[in-house]
């Protein structure tokens, strides 16, 4: 129980970090000028809406490549109960 109530302490912590991050590299490093030492602590901007795109891109893939195959395996498994017709 102990163990528990750390480990989500641990992501809470390190889910607000990543998004205190994520929240000043998108909103405040535009306001900066080039040629200050805060950006080397940020990737290039453009970057902060290219990844998260490409987060919701392959998410959406695998839920739908996922739905897919549900239907495909039901259709099938409804295709195998249904009576064989003898050939004439």
């Amino acid at each position: 129980m102990v163990a528990t109530a750390l480990q989500g302490k641990i992501v809470l912590v390190t889910s607000c970090a990543l998004y205190a991050y994520y929240t000043a590299w998108l909103l405040i490093t535009p306001f900066v000028e080039e040629g200050q030492s805060i950006l080397l602590a940020f990737p290039k901007h453009h970057l902060a809406i290219a990844i998260p795109a490409l987060g919701a891109v392959v998410v959406l893939g695998v839920t739908l490549c996922t739905l897919g195959a549900f239907l495909v395996s039901s259709e099938l498994s409804k295709l195998r109960r249904l009576p064989r017709l003898k050939a004439a």
